[in-house]
């Protein structure tokens, strides 16, 4: 039991810590078949203050019965840029990813789950977590005064990187980060998505440039260290006007987790999302995967309250369900990015002019998926000129396993 006086008591069958994309997914999918469904959200509106490129996949979209009324800028044709100048273009037929207003994307999850029957209760953060023999009971700072106790069957931690509750739970967190960093910027003309390519603009990832509509851009990157210097250099090099008056405190920072994660269960508690290491290691995005993964959580905590048994053993299986979804996209694409961040940039401009002789453009488009990147990794390391050029500038490429 959790210590502390002037708590009141609210009763659910599942809480769910948390109101982002996975825990409000959650709960509409668990408010849906019947049960009392707490959110606990510590912010003061669902969507606030969200750092995230807001890249969704159109399959999402259709899988998950998504908002399009949230979708700023269709995607369909993406430049990249190797360190060199280099350019490899593809263009879809038709739009294969969104860049989404967060905001209005996350509030139509919560009021998708409200519809349902899920109760938000906004301005509650955690504080303290334990689970017993028979519930799970939850303590948490209303408005930043009042002490509530919530009491349910089972509890769903959809915390995204914030791990405090973990340590308690038992529960397991990624071991390594990549540093995020992005701002919008009032720029409009720009034709397409950009990513790019090389040690000085991104080390150990890459940069990318989203236009939003014809207004403004999503620019940032994902690197291994010193993100601030990295970002600013690439603004200075695109956009030198922008240098002296940008305004420090639109750039947002945020870590985003790497690898694969297990211990994501424990008596009465799941973890799902970003807090589970639910994240795309190729590209950093959660939004997919943990969409997918409460879809999983569901399905397991349905089993639980018919055989009335939440104990860790039933549990494990939603472990094990989603780790055979998703397992081999994380780890495959965690080795091909750290194969990768071991390039130096004239390897990387090598791998581009490989990439544009090699007819990779159909390939990508015949076997690309949004989502999921594996199957189109592991035959791009199959074909003999990416092959040889692997084993000679980087290593056996062989190390890249399927699981």
């Amino acid at each position: 039991m959790l210590n502390g006086n002037k708590m009141d008591r609210m009763s659910h069958d599942v809480i769910i810590v948390g109101g982002g994309p996975s825990g409000l997914n959650a709960a509409r999918f668990l408010a849906q078949e019947g049960l009392s469904v707490g959110v606990l959200e510590k912010k003061k509106e669902i969507g606030n203050h969200i750092i995230c490129t807001g890249i969704v996949g159109q399959k999402a979209f259709q899988e998950f019965d998504l908002l399009k009324d949230s979708i700023r800028t269709e995607i369909n044709k993406v430049k990249m840029m190797s360190p060199f100048s280099s350019c490899l273009t593809y263009e879809h037929p038709f739009p294969f990813a969104y860049a989404v207003d967060r905001e209005r994307f996350d509030r139509y999850l919560g009021r998708s789950a409200q519809s349902q029957g899920a109760e938000i209760r906004l301005e509650n953060e955690v504080v303290d977590i334990s689970t017993n023999q028979d519930f799970v009971e939850v303590a948490a700072v209303e408005r930043g005064e009042k002490q509530v106790r919530y009491r349910a069957h089972v509890a769903v931690i959809a915390t995204g990187i914030n791990y405090r509750l973990h340590k308690k739970l038992g529960l397991g967190c990624p071991r390594q980060f990549l540093n995020g960093v992005q701002a919008e910027l009032d720029i409009n003309g720009v034709e397409c998505t950009h990513v790019f390519l090389g040690r000085d603009v991104a080390a150990g990832a890459f940069a990318w440039l989203v236009p939003i509509k014809n207004e403004s851009i999503r620019i940032g990157l994902m690197t291994d260290k010193n993100p601030e210097e990295q970002f600013l250099r690439l603004i200075k090099k695109l956009y030198p006007e922008k240098v002296l008056d940008l305004d420090k405190s639109r750039i947002q920072f945020k870590a985003i987790a790497q690898g694969l994660v297990s211990g994501t269960y424990g008596d009465r508690v799941l973890a799902v999302g970003e807090a589970a290491g639910q994240v795309k290691t190729t590209t950093g995005g959660g939004i997919y995967f943990g969409l997918l993964c409460s879809e999983i959580a569901t399905r397991v905590l349905m089993k639980g309250f018919k055989k009335g048994s939440f104990s860790t053993p039933l549990l494990a299986e939603y472990e094990k369900l989603w780790k055979k979804a998703i397992q081999k996209e994380i780890q495959i694409g965690y080795y091909a990015r750290k194969i990768c961040s071991k390039m130096s940039d004239k390897q990387i401009e090598k791998m581009f002019q490989i990439a544009l002789s090699d007819g990779v453009i159909p390939l990508i488009r015949e076997k690309g998926n949004f989502d999921l990147h594996s199957e189109l990794i592991l035959i791009l390391l199959r074909r003999m000129p990416f092959r040889q050029f692997m084993k000679e500038k980087i290593g056996n490429a062989g190390s890249v396993k399927e699981t």
